[in-house]
């Protein structure tokens, strides 16, 4: 279905236009029309504009700065918020993970990882991902649909608004439901608002977009967007392990993707990371970790190791952490790169790859590729 097809579907379910569907300029001129040719005073703009990205409310009447009959009307002017929780579990070790659903009741997970000094957001930008990488759960599912700008928005913006008074900042990962450079329209307009500070006001070098490896798209955000952070899902440095897990890479090999990995940092200037799940026995033999120490050698990257955390269906074991100790220490040793194991979190709500959509919908899977780690 054409994407022209799913906006017209939305649309058909509920006419009223999505308030955060586009850039915070593009939302304010919205906004700003409506009310003059509602008669009302253009001061309400800014009034709005602040209680939807600074208080982050979560319906019109929240918005008590302006008059109840006022708010009924916006109610029946524009569709907000974009997407409504679910089910939300927390774990034990803090972390928060939310069910949203959508309007036409797609569902995509979106996870809050607390730590002492900063918060990292897990954001999804597709329901459901069409990549069927073997060792994820959200590729059983397969794609359903890209998420709107505003659907993106607002996983950020309510998770934002979860974490209360006196915060200490957040990060923001794309490493959800979905390939996010597969959805770029949509993302770019989700990066301007995150980074607006009349937006989300979230700083670009506090934010990380998570891909399998979409070479054009990969360059385009080295150029577009030199402070955003790169972190790119390799899992395996030869094309023949690799074509088996990750099947994007018969159509786009390492080499096309190490390439576009060259260029990014050529024009960012700054190190990028390769992400590698943890298969024993598939990519973690000696000839796995020459070939990534290889790769690794030529580029300004760190190495960040994932414990598999096992889906129905999958022919994968999780390793232990003895094992993946081990492999940090091989790859490290040949590589002379920094590489880091990624403590899994949220593992007891399944926050650790989106095991609550999974168990929802027996033939799908919940959040992507790397969301339990934090």
């Amino acid at each position: 279905m054409s994407r022209a097809r799913r906006m017209g579907r939305l649309t058909e379910l509920d006419p009223r236009p999505e308030l955060l569907d586009g850039r915070v300029p593009e939302v304010r001129a919205r906004v700003a029309e409506w009310l003059s040719s509602s008669g009302e005073p253009g001061y309400r703009t800014q009034q709005i504009i602040h209680a939807v990205y600074a208080r982050r409310v979560n319906s019109w009447a929240e918005v008590t700065t302006l008059p109840a009959v006022l708010r009924e009307r916006l109610d029946r002017a524009f569709r907000f918020p974009s997407i409504v929780p679910d089910e939300e579990r927390t774990s034990e070790d803090g972390t928060v993970k939310v069910l949203w659903r959508l309007l036409d009741g797609e569902a995509v997970e979106s996870v809050l990882i607390p730590t002492r000094s900063r918060d990292t957001l897990c954001l999804s930008s597709q329901a459901g991902c069409a990549l069927a990488c073997t060792f994820c759960a959200t590729g059983k599912l397969g794609w359903r649909r890209d998420l709107t700008a505003g659907e993106m928005v607002d996983q950020a913006r309510q998770l934002l608004g979860r974490r209360g008074e006196g915060d200490h900042g957040a990060n923001v990962v794309f490493m959800g439901m979905g390939e996010p450079l597969l959805n770029w329209e949509n993302l770019t307009v989700a990066l301007d608002v995150l980074m607006d500070p009349d937006g989300l006001n979230v700083g670009a070098r506090r934010i990380t977009v998570s891909t399998v490896g979409v070479p054009e798209r990969i360059v385009e955000l080295g150029e577009r967007y030199p402070q955003v952070r790169l972190a790119v899902s390799l899992h395996a440095a030869t094309d023949d392990v690799r074509d088996s897990i990750v099947p994007l890479n018969r159509r786009h090999p390492l080499r096309e993707v190490l390439a576009a990995c060259r260029l990014w940092a050529e024009a960012t200037g700054k190190r990028f990371t390769f992400e590698v799940i943890h298969l024993p026995g598939v990519n973690d033999r000696p000839e796995d970790v020459a070939a990534l120490a290889h790769v690794a050698k030529g580029l300004p990257v760190q190495i960040n190791l994932m414990r598999y955390n096992p889906i129905p269906g999958a022919p994968y074991r999780r390793p232990g952490v003895r094992e993946t100790a081990a492999l940090r220490d091989a790859l490290a040793r040949e590589s002379g790169r920094t590489v880091t194991v990624r403590r899994s979190r949220g593992i007891d709500v399944e926050g650790a790859c989106g095991q609550l959509r999974l168990a929802r919908e027996p033939a799908g899977a919940g959040a992507g590729r790397e969301t339990e780690e934090g």
